[in-house]
């Protein structure tokens, strides 16, 4: 595992053109990486260089992930998360995708490299709460159950957790319902130590009823949410750009010929049903699912 401590040379020599139009990316990494506009700020930068690839973006996370790694202790997060974080954050600048601004893979580093967003396994968390918008998105009486869960069981429409599936590989283990239930161990038990944290929220086609009829092994990605003191409020129709498609082949061909069509589910967990589930799980506190072991690459 690299300690981030030597620096690669193909990000030596990026940092060294920089610092000639007089740019220190030591000093900017964190500021352009954790503001709103960074995509913009981003592409300046390599502009102004005259640099093309995502050798910025890279040196830029290696220097943020640097950074972070010591402040990795003093975080409100269950231990296991701490030592996803840190290892995650010693990978973000090799990973084998493009890390070019304005993509998916940036966006996630990103927030990763300044302490945003936080890996629990197959899934991941950001700080967010529930949309404004969401609440006409709704039909009736489902917004009038969505304000009411609101109002009196999350308390609030933020901050809340905001789940995200991970990238792959690590997105296979959401085919290990106890991966999956891990991982929501490792959220409510980070939620125990953050307490002005509401709940968790999550926002993905899988989250429709339908969708789970039809793909049974999805019902643990919904038990919180069904079973265990949370609720689902049914929005719009999931397009194709969902993810709705990936991961099954099948699936995929199904939608696109216009034989399947799921909505978007708005999925709430509040805190103390969280807490309350995690209190009585703790068999689900143990290390995470290896990368290397064999899982399903569909689910």
């Amino acid at each position: 595992m690299s300690s981030l401590n030597e620096m690669p040379e193909t990000l030596q020599q990026t940092d060294l053109v920089l610092r000639r139009v007089g740019t220190n990316a030591e000093k900017m990494a964190w500021i352009l990486l954790s503001s709103e506009t960074n995509v913009e700020q981003v592409l300046a930068l390599k502009q102004q260089a005259g640099l093309e690839g995502d050798e910025v973006e890279r040196l830029l996370l290696w220097y943020a992930a640097r950074q972070s790694l010591p402040q990795i202790p003093q975080l409100r997060v269950d231990e296991s998360v701490r030592d996803l974080l840190d290892k995650d954050l010693r990978q973000l600048p090799g990973m084998k995708v493009s890390m070019a601004a304005g993509s998916y893979h940036f966006d996630r580093a990103a927030k990763m490299a300044t302490l945003r967003r936080f890996p629990v396994g197959p899934m991941e968390w950001e700080m967010s709460g529930v949309p404004r918008s969401f609440f006409l998105k709704a039909t009736f009486p489902d917004n009038l159950r969505f304000l009411a869960f609101v109002l009196f069981r999350m308390r609030g429409r933020k901050p809340c957790f905001f789940m995200h599936v991970a990238p792959a590989p690590r997105n296979r283990a959401l085919s290990i319902p106890k991966e999956v239930l891990r991982a929501y161990y490792r959220m409510a038990k980070s939620m125990e130590l953050q307490p002005e944290v509401l709940g968790l929220v999550a926002f993905a086609w899988f989250h429709d009823p339908s969708a789970v009829r039809d793909y049974p092994h999805l019902e643990v990605l919904n038990r919180p949410y069904v079973k265990e003191g949370g609720t689902v409020v049914l929005l719009e129709p999931a397009p194709l750009s969902s993810g709705v498609v990936a991961g099954n082949a099948q699936r995929g061909a199904d939608y696109e010929a216009g034989k399947v069509q799921y909505r978007y589910g708005f999925a709430m967990w509040p805190r103390d049903a969280a807490i309350r589930w995690a209190e009585a799980h703790s068999e689900l506190e143990s290390k995470p699912l290896r990368q290397c072991d064999t899982v399903s690459t569909e689910w």
